[in-house]
């Protein structure tokens, strides 16, 4: 016999309600409070003298299956666990176990298995009858043996780009569904870039929505141009039968019963601890190498499902021995960690090199062509006492003479001759209308390099786009427009430079050269960099490309390139006609360098009709911010007029065509900006076009640094294994530690000890460090190491 509501304590009533009134379950029916229970005869034996069990609250379906056991009061923490794995599981047999205490829930499954079956994890949500109905009958598909079917139209059939089966793309997904089903919860797949990592993703979400084995999968991306694509070129594909949604800052509720959420890293960053733990099935993490605050772990940490990471980076893509290793290899490491790969291999690789050999891939082959300023640079260094205005051009004198190695060439000084080199060299190694990705310094460096290359390959600079066009922008139209016309195998840009925005995630097959202006000491970087050419593309006749290394990267990288080059087919036409390259004399004395004012700190404001794109000016950031607050506040158009009307109920989230018609506004004359822009002006990386209009509306004020970190830490202390004393003491120190990292400054005991007033709050070093069991210092270690991303930014 249970016992009724109004009998319950006062510790567990408000775990009742809140059961009751978030998660409908109902009482007397769904819900029982303290039910008794005989042991049964078969477990006798082994409880003794235990004659009933009456769990504090159980749920159960309408047929009276149990489902869930909730431990209500830990006294004896370590034995009510027990009790709850043991005694309890065996007599009622629930797939769940809750235990909750006054600062935790903490939740078992018992449907895990392998490492991570060992212990009771934090939660900070529990589940309906509806969803834990759900959980029990997709164990019940993933424990039988029926076969999953996978969709070879998507990936791993004919593909007529290579002539042949895609056989390893099958071979992928068989893999990982296997693994999924024996509830393996890390997994890792490496696939060179032009593999097909994204179609391959594709056709396994298809396989485990359709069989279902998930119902609700994440795929997270690391920018939003590849959200939109993932969206856009990727799910597509099975968009008929499975919806995939961008969710932002601002849609989540709105966009929550989508099959598939695609996600910047960012934005997960900012809304992961709003999301429940046990909301989604499976999360898929393409090229997510880290985030802006915390380090990643703690937001996959926070959702209790298996994750896949996707990767085109081999774990030995590190620097040689005695050598120091880039950030950006110690991040991809650690994404080898982050997926279960700490020592052992992928679950499934293809490299670069076994898709070349087997003719998946383009073979390619570097050619160096170092300018003599280059040599000077890498052997000597430049010397020069003054550079050129760049605007105006007249000599600024420096008052002393500095020299600059190659590694800092066109960074703080950019050489225009230098650039001038390079597009003429361009002119002879390639045919006009040939597609060349040149990778750049900087974001000014790169608008150098298009000036040069258009200079050189021009006659008619009247109308956009040139020859060469430098994608770099925030502008995120502006961006998509630039790659939808380089993308097009005869039609202009046919030269783009960029910094780091085509360096992942762009699928462009036409490419036949892959060109180096700058250096990187990031292994893994320049495998990205040099997989931008390695797709085949028989409909232009490309069948191998060139690197052309203008700063030596590729010796330095020991690349003397892979396979052997087949010929391409001309794209020359008949009626083009190839512009003599004139010849440019040795410079004389000092080589003029021109002070490197970079674009970082402007917004370039541009107008995009159909094929038409006129820059409208570069502005100061605070300028941007006026213009826009000012031109939202005095609107009137009816759209505008209605989404402010709609911005003053509280937590409104706007519809698809609502954002849309938002863009459309900020992308008219008076503003000429997008979201992107917004971003950028507000720094905040994460935030919607909503969100920066309820900012200036003055409804919703953008989150601080200081504020994103509590909430960052507040997720740290509630997914992880702490006690409560152990919590109290964490949130005790949150604002000290929140404040130092806001400030980018580091934190250590004596940060939080070494003030009286905080000693005083929270007590001594020596009590704190024992309810810690001695390991104080290794949780400050975990928190720096979580938001160092914070302080090494």
């Amino acid at each position: 016999m249970a016992k009724k509501i109004n009998e319950a304590t006062t510790t567990d009533l408000p775990i009742i309600q809140r059961l009751v009134n978030e998660y409908g379950w109902k009482v007397g029916d769904t819900l029982l409070y303290q039910q008794v229970y005989d042991i049964s005869d078969n477990l006798k034996k082994d409880y003794g003298n235990l004659k009933n069990i009456r769990p504090d609250i159980v749920l159960q379906d309408l047929n009276g299956e149990v489902l869930a056991v909730i431990e209500n009061n830990l006294d004896k923490e370590n034995k009510d666990l027990l009790k709850l794995r043991t005694v309890v599981t065996q007599l009622l047999k629930p797939r769940f176990l809750y235990a909750c205490s006054a600062e935790r829930i903490l939740f078992y499954d018992n449907a895990w298995r392998g490492l991570d079956a060992g212990e009771f994890k934090q939660v900070t949500n529990f589940m309906s009858l509806e969803e834990m109905k759900l959980k029990v009958e997709q164990q019940k598909k993933i424990a039988s043996n029926k076969e999953i079917p996978i969709d070879t139209t998507i990936a791993g059939g004919f593909d007529p780009t290579v002539g042949k089966e895609r056989h390893y793309q099958l071979q992928c997904i068989r893999t990982i569904i296997e693994n999924y089903k024996a509830g393996k919860q890390k997994m890792l797949i490496h696939m060179a870039t032009g593999l097909g990592k994204t179609r391959t993703a594709v056709a396994l979400v298809k396989a485990l929505l359709v069989s279902g084995l998930a119902k609700r999968i994440l795929f997270v991306v690391d920018r939003r141009m590849l959200a939109k694509q993932s969206v856009d070129d990727g799910f597509a594909l099975i968009s008929r039968e499975h919806t995939s949604s961008w969710i932002t800052t601002s849609n989540f509720r709105a966009r929550k019963h989508a099959s598939i959420h695609v996600v910047v890293i960012d934005t997960l960053e900012l809304i992961h601890s709003d999301i429940p733990s046990n909301f989604y099935d499976l999360i898929i993490v393409d090229e997510c190498h880290r985030s802006i605050n915390v380090n990643r772990k703690l937001i996959f940490d926070h959702f209790l499902c298996p994750r896949v990471g996707l990767t085109a980076t081999p774990r030995i893509a590190t620097p040689k021995e005695g050598t120091e290793m880039d950030e950006e290899d110690l991040a991809i490491i650690d994404t080898y960690k982050l997926f279960g790969c700490e020592t052992g291999e992928p679950d499934f690789q293809f490299d670069m090199d076994r898709g070349i050999s087997e003719g998946f891939l383009a073979p390619y082959k570097p050619i160096e062509l170092l300018s003599s300023l280059i040599q000077e640079a890498e052997e000597s260094g430049i010397s020069f006492d003054h550079v050129l205005d760049p605007q105006e051009k007249y000599t600024i004198a420096l008052g002393e003479e500095k020299k600059l190695k190659l590694e800092q060439l066109n960074r703080k000084f950019i050489s225009k001759e230098n650039c001038l080199r390079i597009a003429e060299e361009l002119k002879k190694n390639t045919q006009y209308g040939e597609k060349v990705i040149l990778f750049g310094v900087s974001q000014a460096h790169c608008i150098e390099l298009a000036k040069a290359v258009n200079k050189v390959f021009e006659k008619d600079l009247s109308e956009k786009p040139y020859y060469a066009e430098a994608v770099i922008s925030e502008n995120n139209e502006l961006n998509e427009t630039l790659k939808a016309w380089f993308k097009k195998p005869y039609q202009k840009p046919y030269i783009v430079t960029s910094v780091d925005i085509l360096s992942t995630g762009v699928d462009i097959p036409c490419v036949r050269y892959i060109a180096f202006a700058g250096l990187t000491k990031s292994v893994g970087k320049y495998i990205q960099m040099v997989g931008r050419g390695t797709r085949l593309d028989p409909k232009t006749g490309k069948f191998s490309f060139q690197i052309l290394d203008f700063v030596g990267l590729c010796k330095r990288m020991e690349d003397n390139g892979k396979g052997t080059l087949k010929e391409n087919k001309k794209v020359v036409k008949p009626c083009d006609q190839k512009l003599k390259v004139p010849k440019t004399p040795q410079p004389k004395g000092a080589y003029f360098l021109i002070d490197n004012l970079d674009p970082a700190h402007l917004i370039q404001r541009v107008e995009i009709h159909g094929d038409s794109i006129i820059v409208k000016d570069n502005i100061p950031i605070e300028e941007a911010k006026r213009i826009f607050e000012e031109e939202l506040k005095k609107t009137q158009e009816p759209v505008m007029a209605d989404l402010k009307t709609k911005a003053e109920q509280t937590d409104y989230q706007p519809t698809d065509a609502e954002i849309a018609k938002l863009l459309d506004w900020l992308s008219k004359p008076n503003t000429f900006l997008d979201e992107g822009h917004l971003q950028k002006m507000y720094d905040f990386p994460e935030g919607s076009a909503w969100d920066f209009l309820l900012h200036a509306l003055g409804k919703k004020k953008i989150p601080t640094p200081k504020e994103r970190i509590e909430k960052n830490y507040l997720s740290y202390i509630h997914t992880y294994d702490f006690t409560d004393e152990q919590i109290i003491v964490l949130k005790k120190i949150k604002d000290v530690f929140a404040s130092n990292l806001a400030s980018k400054r580091s934190i250590d005991e004596k940060d939080i000890f070494g003030n009286p007033i905080y000693e005083k709050l929270i007590g001594s070093y020596d009590d704190i460090n024992k309810k810690f069991d001695g390991k104080f210092h290794i949780v400050i270690n975990d928190l720096k190491h979580t938001f160092g991303n914070r302080l090494s930014a």
